[in-house]
Formats: C-alpha cells, structure tokens, sequence
C-alpha cells in the first residue's frame, strides 16, 4: 500500500489556510471541517527565534471539542535568529516536548494539536560538530563558528507546531519587570517541575538534544572572547572595575565552572524559564509555554535566571528570601539531597555564568523589540548585571 503523503509544512501565515488546519486535525475532530481562518501575529517581541500566529478557527458545524482558536509556532524570519534556533535544535526539540510530554512534565502546557518537522537531512553533523568543539583550541572555535552560521543560512528544513491558545490570562511583560508576587508563585511551580523530574536519567539518554549546561564550553569560551570589547563599550556603565575582572578570572575556568552545574542532584530544566513564558490564569496554576531550551542541569540554573530576569536589581534584597520560597517548595515536593546553601551557591555561581553569557551572546541573536529604540539585550544586561555579587 503506498504511503499517505505527509501535510505540507508552513511556514508563513498565508500558508495557513482552512484547508490545511482540516487536513492537520482531521484526526483530532471526526470529520469536522474548517471553513475559515482569521489570523493575527502574536508574541512580537516575547520570542526572537520563533514566529507566532494566533488563528481563529470558524468551523462547519457546532460542536464541543472544536477549538475555536489555535496558536501556530513556525521558525523566524529573521536569517540569524532561524540559524540559531536551527542549531541549538530548537524547534526540533519543542515539538518532540509536545509530542512525547503532552502533560507529564509537571507543568502545565497548553495542549497539543499538531506538529510536523522535515526530517533531519544530516543526523551525524551534530555529533562532528560537537566532537570538533570539544577538540579544538579556543582561537579555532569562531571559525569553525562562522563556517556553520554559514552553512545554516542554506537550511531549508522547515517546523510547524499548533498548540492550545490559551485567552484568559494575565501575561506580565518582561521588559516592564514583574511583582515579587508573580514571581513568588512562579517560583513555587518551578519547584515543582524540578521535583517531578529529579535525576531523570531515563529521559535524558532517551532525548540526546536534552543538553545539559555544561555542553561544549570552549564555544561559550569563544563567544566571550569575540564580544568582550565591544560589550564593555556598550554596556561599560553596568559594570564596575571589580566585575569585570571577576568574570574575567571566570572566562579561564568555565569548564570546570559548568560541570559543577550538572553534578547530581540535578533535574530536567526548562532553560527560558522568564515572565514571558508564563501566563497566569483567574485560578490554578500558570500555564508555562516555550520549550526551546529544554535541558538538564542543577536547579539553580532555571531559579537564577528566572529572578534576574524578572525582578529589577532594586529587589536583591529579597533575594534570599525567594530561594527560601523556592526550596521550601522543592524539598516539599519530594527532592531529596539539595540543601538550601547548595542552591544558594548554585545561584551565585549561575549569575556570574548568565552575565559572562550575556557578554558572549552579542551577536548570535537579534533581539530588536518592536516600537522601542532599545532591544531585548540592553534590558537584559541592565538587569542581569544588577544582580551580580561585587
């Protein structure tokens, strides 16, 4: 028997049309049919590597089930945010999150209506990739960095997610900054998906893009030492003498550094876990969405860069007592073997790590925000900065 051809994979919002969504959810609705499609873009300036497309769904009948609105996820169409998700494998990793943890991660996510990737054309570049950062010098990394930015910008592989869109939330801005409240029951849930996935070994060899923190150090390494200078002309200000040289000293240890990071206990970590990605609801728990960055690692990673990302500097000294939070939540729902000072030092070492990263992302990613004269990264590096210890 020949075999069903798979649905054309959109790309662009023109591409989603009443046909399409039949054919994709056929499955899903016993024969339903949509007969026409109202879409808007969403998410301007909350995801820089994905495109977002809110689609109002009108159907041939009545019936409970159908979803009167749908959000689509496809690739950026800026060249240089698509590479780069392209290459951490996060669109790949998204929808295989969908696909295989629809509701048992121990978050809530949206629920999942479809999703569909090309196949990878070439499934033994990463593992090359990586063996060649792993060997060679640091001064030989950006090159080899060039040469894939290069090769990604002939990528034609294309990613389509269809997901719940969830309207009766309150979703706080990140570039406004959030409350200590929202932050404080954001914290709570955190601790909770930690928990449920505490030393999950099984998923992570059963998921080989599930990276842990310490992946390929020499490339971060790099990145510093490209962007270092023109960072500091930039962001100078931020940064007293002290903290330049603090993560400086920190640049010729970051091996050592992120291995401490993936040393047990460690948890499945969410990797973006910021204001954006959460959307609080009249009652229950937020609904967390965005899986890109999905990973493992010491639960420090995801607490520290949550805070500082959303909370302005001018709360450090709550900072102590949201860890508090956060643990007391933790060790609550069953983590074992994490002392509060565990954690405590995890932070501190992760915002030096974050900073050092900021230093060292300048140019992978565009970060433009619609309507405004500054970018993502220049509030970022305000606020990450701020929470580093002198």
């Amino acid at each position: 028997m020949a075999r069903k051809p798979r649905p054309h994979i959109p790309q662009s919002g023109e591409e989603l049309t009443a046909a399409w969504f039949t054919r994709v959810l056929a499955d899903r609705v016993d024969g339903a049919s949509v007969v026409e499609v109202t879409r808007q873009v969403i998410g301007s300036g909350i995801g820089f590597v994905g495109e977002l497309h809110r689609c109002e769904l009108t159907w041939d009948r009545d019936r409970d089930g159908l979803p009167g609105s749908v959000v689509v996820k496809v690739p950026s169409k800026v060249l240089q945010n698509r590479i780069l998700g392209e290459g951490l494998f996060a669109y790949e990793r998204e929808i295989r999150v969908y696909q295989d943890f629809d509701g048992c991660l121990g978050l809530p996510m949206p629920a999942y209506w479809y999703g569909e990737m090309d196949p990878d054309p070439a499934p033994w570049l990463s593992t090359v990739v990586t063996f060649l950062f792993e060997k060679l010098p640091i001064r030989a990394i950006n090159w080899l960095i060039d040469r894939l930015l290069k090769f990604g910008e002939k990528s034609e592989r294309r990613y389509v997610l269809v997901i719940e869109d969830i309207r009766d939330v309150r979703s706080p801005m990140q570039v406004e900054g959030g409350s200590v409240a929202d932050v404080r029951i954001a914290l709570e849930l955190l601790a909770r998906f930690h928990a449920a996935n505490w030393m999950a070994e099984q998923v992570v060899e059963d998921n080989p893009h599930f990276w842990g923190v310490n992946r390929t150090p020499k490339v971060i390494q790099a990145s510093y030492r490209r962007n270092r200078d023109g960072f500091l002309e930039r962001f100078g200000s931020l940064m007293n003498p002290a903290m330049i040289a603090k993560i400086d000293a920190l640049e010729e240890r970051i091996p050592e550094a992120v291995d401490r990071l993936v040393e047990p206990p460690w948890s499945l970590l969410h990797g973006d876990y910021r204001l954006d990605n959460i959307l609080f609801r009249p009652e229950g728990d937020p609904v967390v969405v965005d899986y890109q960055a999905i990973g493992y690692g010491r639960p420090g990673w995801d607490v520290a860069y949550f805070i500082t990302t959303a909370l302005s500097p001018e709360h450090r000294d709550e900072e102590d007592s949201l860890l508090r939070t956060y643990h007391d939540a933790l060790i609550g729902a069953g983590a074992t073997g994490h002392s509060f000072e565990q954690l405590r030092a995890d932070v501190v070492l992760t915002k030096d790590l974050l900073a050092h990263r900021m230093i060292g992302a300048g140019d992978l990613i565009d970060t433009a925000l619609e309507g405004r004269d500054d970018s993502f990264v220049d509030l970022a590096a305000a606020r990450i900065m701020g929470w580093v210890d002198p």
